[in-house]
């Protein structure tokens, strides 16, 4: 960011300063500094919907609607369902003005990663992943001959309902699912046992390895890295934290949830934006603070930032497979297959249970009937 600003200001004239604080302390800081009116001209680190319509209700966020120049041909740099998640609309429970009050910087989504050269020594083409659900089920097969344990993820954490969402939305679709969350009708209904039907093929495929109910993702990430598995169910920042781990760590590549035939939708991957900036609505530098933000959203400065920081680019333009790391690329072409967020849950409970179910299911202990009956049971 300070190389940016430096260019910018070569380019420019226009000086900007870059401070950096952690996520424990940038909430008080500009929780101090909006009481004492001095805010910074722009900021990130907002988080998700509702923090962000807290800071424009209290007036504090400017909507760049009119603020960039040809704002329609701006946006359209962007997957759709990346601006959602910064922008309101009329009737949509906040109490917001309809408009855009962000500035993408990056995004991300989770997918499979495997390491290609596990894959060469149990015989499977690095450059050819599955593509559907029996493939993968046989992919994991005979990696399994071959001695290798073929996946692992942090089941025992959050990670274990990400892993499930495209299959969720590829077998109940998005009525069914919103229903069946809502208690409008129950999981049951819904066809929810199909989904974790999924991690018992998985189980008698003996695709897991050894731990992996109760185990987190860095633990899965250290493994993935030192060559234990051949495949991972992560985010995008993982190319990150692959590379801090061991920097020399490249062979790998990424693939899309393989599809399952007898789902009638398409999956839909957990992801979405990641860093956004909101411009101060009172900055006194606000035409210099907008054309800094947009110039950063354009298409050389997106692949550099890319690159440098291993997050993907929210600029559609910048997925460029020459230009970026293969990995990079692999994550930022699915973008426009993100889903717009599991809708809420009736009672938080059934989703307790859902989530020490998936751990019984993988262990052998819990049957995908007994497990949507306990939510069923739970959401009423």
């Amino acid at each position: 960011m300070k190389e940016f600003a430096q260019e910018y200001e070569k380019k420019t004239g226009v000086h900007v300063d870059f401070q950096l604080y952690s996520g424990d302390q940038m909430g008080s800081k500009i929780q101090a500094a909006a009481q004492a009116k001095t805010l910074p001209d722009a900021w990130t680190g907002v988080g998700l919907k509702p923090a962000l319509s807290k800071l424009i209700e209290g007036g504090y966020v400017a909507k760049v609607n009119d603020l960039i120049p040809n704002f329609g041909n701006w946006r359209n740099k962007f997957p759709q369902n990346v601006l959602d998640q910064i922008s309101f609309t009329q009737g949509d429970g906040f109490n917001v003005p309809p408009g855009t009050y962000g500035i993408p910087l990056d995004v991300n989504n989770m997918q499979f990663l495997y390491n290609k050269e596990l894959f060469k020594k149990a015989g499977l083409d690095p450059d050819n992943p599955p593509k559907t659900w029996n493939e993968f089920l046989e992919y994991g097969k005979k990696l399994k001959e071959a001695g290798i344990t073929p996946f692992a993820t942090g089941i025992g954490t959050w990670v274990g309902f990400s892993l499930l969402e495209p299959y969720e939305w590829a077998y109940l679709g998005p009525d069914k699912l919103k229903e069946a969350r809502a208690g409008q009708i129950t999981f049951k209904e819904a066809g929810f046992e199909k989904v974790l039907n999924l991690l018992v093929e998985m189980r008698d495929a003996k695709i897991f390895a050894e731990g992996v109910a109760t185990m987190d993702l860095p633990t899965a990430e250290q493994m993935f890295v030192n060559g234990q598995i051949a495949m991972i169910f992560d985010g995008s920042w993982a190319i990150g934290v692959f590379n801090s781990m061991n920097p020399n760590f490249k062979d790998y590549g990424v693939f899309f949830p393989p599809k399952d035939d007898r789902a009638s939708y398409p999956a839909l991957i957990p992801g979405g934006i990641g860093a956004y900036f909101v411009v101060n609505k009172d900055s006194k530098h606000l035409k210099e603070t907008i054309d800094f933000l947009v110039w950063l959203t354009e298409k050389d400065q997106q692949i550099k930032y890319a690159n440098e920081s291993f997050n993907l680019p929210a600029n559609k333009d910048a997925i460029d497979p020459n230009k970026l790391l293969p990995q990079t690329a692999a994550f930022a072409k699915e973008m426009d297959k993100v889903n717009p967020g599991m809708p809420p849950i009736k009672n938080p409970r059934a989703e307790e249970v859902l989530g020490k179910g998936i751990q019984m299911i993988v262990m052998g202990q819990k049957t995908p009937a007994e497990v949507v009956k306990e939510m069923d049971e739970a959401n009423k």
